[in-house]
């Protein structure tokens, strides 16, 4: 920047310099002088080419010292910035609070019935179908009694149905009929009871999904009480966050919102309120809102803390400034506009604004260049020099 004290000392020392040459110019004639004197004392004749060269060296000696020193005198440098240029676009206000994604499906997987785990068909991280089998447990015991059941029922069956003859034949009483008939049905119920058993061996997942955790091993014997997986259903992530119940009529189904996280930056995702909540929580004031997330798995995970923003008001074709641009002075904001290589500093009158822009609601145009690096500690009407621009 200009410092009017160091221009003042560069201002001094050309005039000591100024003087010292026209000294050294009057010695240089009194000598011319001088010699001419005793040249003319002493009887020898001075020629005008001799008189005409020494004053060709005075000049050429005069012009060379001034020269020097105008070339330590240094104009003030311009300042150099990188700027940016405002542009033209849509912004909103919001409604921003953290939350951590989630699923509508999240559940842990167990064991219907007791056994040793003969074989794990699937690793942590794999994408199952719905039906798909996890766990074999081994089924030799529930094999045998499936077998035990199947051979009884068949007996009683063959029974029956003598029984059912003789009944229409009235060989045999009422009594031993229904007799007969509920031995039949034990059976069966044995029977399916048996099948059942030994389709639990098999364990399958209860919908298609992502497993997220591992818990069994092979040979391990595991039991209804113990958890085997974790698993997700990926097409449904979600983000709950706790609205103040002084926005309960500003917020509605099928609202616009957006998804950030510091672990995928300079990505938003786009969402919508999906449910709200009937109630306010007495105790917190808030009410809870769900929203569902468009992401199908690409980027994000269950668990990932991210900001969640409902949009509460849109301004189309608004003029939109970097965020880098502004200074601040006390509770004022100012950026500096570039206009014929002049920094003029024009205080911001701030609209809507999110994590890169801010709105400009006056005296910006979508043409204006503002600096985004260098301002700084910069005057206004500094003398600027333009080193880079911003591609944003």
């Amino acid at each position: 920047m200009y410092c009017f004290q160091g221009h003042r000392q560069d201002l001094t020392n050309l005039h000591i310099r100024l003087k010292r040459s026209v000294l050294m110019i009057c010695m240089a004639v009194a000598c011319a002088a001088w010699t001419g004197c005793d040249s003319v004392a002493d009887g020898d004749e001075t020629s005008p080419s001799n008189a005409d060269s020494n004053t060709t060296h005075a000049d050429s000696a005069l012009t060379d010292t001034m020269a020097t020193d105008s070339t330590d005198v240094d104009l003030p440098d311009s300042v150099p910035v990188e700027i940016a240029r405002a542009q033209r676009g849509d912004i909103s206000s919001y409604l921003m609070f953290s939350s951590t994604i989630a699923t509508e499906a999240a559940v842990e997987i167990h064991p219907e019935t007791s056994g040793r785990v003969e074989a794990v068909l699937v690793e942590e991280g794999d994408h199952v179908e719905a039906g798909q089998i996890l766990v074999k447990l081994n089924d030799e015991q529930v094999l045998i009694e499936e077998r035990e059941s199947e051979v009884e029922l068949n007996h009683l069956e063959g029974g029956y149905k003598r029984t059912e003859e003789m009944f229409r034949r009235r060989l045999i009483s009422t009594q031993e009929y229904e007799d007969k008939l509920y031995q039949l049905e034990q059976a069966r119920l044995r029977r399916e009871k048996a099948q059942l058993a030994l389709e639990h061996t098999h364990i399958r997942a209860p919908f298609s999904g992502v497993l997220t955790t591992r818990s069994v091993q092979v040979g391990a014997r595991v039991g209804p009480g113990g958890k085997l997986f974790d698993l997700v259903k990926r097409e449904d992530l979600i983000a709950r966050v706790h609205v103040p119940g002084q926005y309960l009529r500003e917020v509605q189904v099928r609202q616009a919102a957006q998804i950030e996280s510091d672990f995928l930056r300079d990505m938003v995702f786009e969402g919508y309120v999906k449910r709200i909540s009937p109630v306010v929580d007495p105790q917190s004031g808030t009410f809870k809102v769900t929203l569902g997330i468009h992401d199908q798995w690409e980027h994000l995970r269950p668990g990932i803390f991210v900001t969640a923003r409902i949009v509460t008001d849109t301004h189309a074709g608004a003029i939109l400034v970097p965020k880098e641009a502004i200074v601040y002075d006390g509770s004022d904001r100012f950026v500096f506009v570039v206009r014929d290589s002049t920094a003029h500093r024009v205080k911001l009158d701030a609209g809507f604004e999110n994590s890169r822009f801010v709105e400009a609601r006056s005296e910006i145009a979508d043409t204006t260049q503002v600096i985004v690096v260098g301002q700084n500690g910069l005057k206004d009407q500094a003398r600027i020099r333009v080193a880079a621009t911003s591609s944003d």
